[in-house]
């Protein structure tokens, strides 16, 4: 379903930024920013990537945890939330807290937050491809082909960043972040663009 595996560098600083985001461990990635950051101290790039990935990993477990998946995630389970008068105040704000979250909401918008999330969004769309559970129904007794788990995930990336945001009127804060999470799907998926056309057909 994948397009193709993504490759790894043979020395992280020879490859840097982009060696920097193909590790997947959070505390390695800390240790290599903050070698960067000795070796370069001034770097206003290294300086906003490090604070990104302080904003965005809860370190001080054994195993960091995702903020922004989680954020992704409380978005995500609002899809059946009813919104009514005495409540819509509290959802929203639920939602802006998310969106905070995600550095969608209240943050200097920069080349590495992008990269930021074009990483988080490449992290978890591979989960959910490779995911038998995500690509299930049922109860797990059917099975999903390609194109409809490729369908239901485009779903879920328009429910996260269009349909919900809509309904407090902040669909348009979240298009930056809505189009780097496309393309990444686009390009992540054999015939990603082909599916997310089909989706909004």
């Amino acid at each position: 379903m994948l397009a193709q595996s993504r490759d790894t560098a043979e020395n992280i600083f020879e490859d840097w930024p982009a060696s920097y985001y193909r590790e997947d461990n959070p505390l390695k990635r800390r240790e290599y920013l903050s070698e960067q950051l000795r070796r370069q101290p001034d770097s206003s790039g290294d300086q906003r990537r490090k604070a990104l990935h302080e904003k965005r990993f809860d370190c001080s477990e054994k195993e960091p945890a995702d903020r922004f998946v989680r954020a992704w995630m409380m978005i995500r389970i609002c899809e059946n939330d009813h919104i009514g008068f005495f409540n819509r105040k509290g959802k929203e704000k639920e939602l802006r807290q998310n969106l905070e979250a995600l550095c969608i909401l209240n943050h200097e918008m920069s080349d590495e937050l992008i990269a930021e999330w074009r990483d988080f969004a490449m992290k978890y769309l591979i989960i959910c491809c490779e995911s038998s559970s995500y690509r299930s129904v049922g109860f797990g007794l059917i099975h999903l082909n390609d194109e409809k788990s490729a369908l239901k995930i485009a779903a879920e990336i328009d429910l996260v960043t269009r349909i919900i945001p809509s309904r407090f009127s902040l669909e348009s804060e979240c298009q930056l972040f809505r189009d780097t999470v496309i393309q990444v799907y686009c390009g992540l998926l054999e015939n990603g663009t082909e599916y997310w056309e089909k989706y909004i057909r």
